[in-house]
């Protein structure tokens, strides 16, 4: 009965300390990140002799976060993301004709991650972000006799999921690197230009930062 009693005193004492451990790791958070992304579909879809536009974007984004514990963190992150592309397209009997697109974004996504430490300083974290996005396009067609141009906006859905490291540098702060696979579901109407139609955006993105704890 007493080794029992002692046992139960001793994991007592262990999850209090386990506990207050947890607690010192919460509070609040932000982040900042630069980011490169891969497009994997395309704006614009070859169609009529047009080809197809792919539009890598570069961008920053701005996350604050609240951490319940060293593990579990909720977030609201605020971003901006444009690109741009263009072809020539020669044709016989035609002037050659020029046309770019251009692709901006802005978006709110609240999110959740989970984080786990690999020793000391190294962090393993992943997670994942829902929200809303607006997708601003602009095409423009020109050759040596006249020049056409569209914008379009709209706001639609978005989403990301994110994996990466976060290496501690001082008491309270972080650099993080991280892939990032991103959706931005507004989607502006080329139809009447491109004769073609756009499908929703799919970035794979590389993600530069540094995270500051309090």
């Amino acid at each position: 009965m007493k080794k029992t009693a002692m046992t139960l005193l001793a994991c007592a004492v262990l999850g209090i300390a386990y506990g207050q451990e947890e607690q010192q790791k919460s509070g609040f958070g932000l982040e900042v990140n630069a980011a490169y992304n891969f497009a994997l579909k395309d704006i614009v879809k070859a169609k009529d002799g047009l080809p197809a536009y792919t539009v890598d974007t570069y961008g920053v984004d701005l996350t604050a976060l609240y951490a319940f514990n060293k593990h579990h963190a909720v977030n609201i992150r605020f971003g901006y993301t444009t690109g741009d592309d263009d072809h020539t397209i020669y044709e016989p009997g035609y002037y050659p004709e020029n046309i770019k697109v251009e692709v901006q974004n802005i978006y709110i996504m609240p999110g959740y991650r989970l984080t786990t430490s690999l020793n000391d300083s190294l962090s393993f974290f992943g997670g994942v972000n829902v929200g809303f996005a607006q997708t601003e396009g602009e095409i423009e067609c020109s050759d040596a006799i006249r020049s056409v141009s569209e914008s379009k906006s709209k706001w639609g859905f978005a989403w990301s999921a994110e994996v990466g490291v976060a290496q501690k540098v001082t008491s309270i702060g972080s650099v993080t690197l991280a892939l990032q696979l991103q959706g931005l579901c507004g989607r502006p109407e080329y139809e009447k230009l491109a004769k073609g139609k756009p499908g929703n955006l799919l970035y794979l993105g590389v993600r530069l930062g540094y995270s500051c704890r309090f």
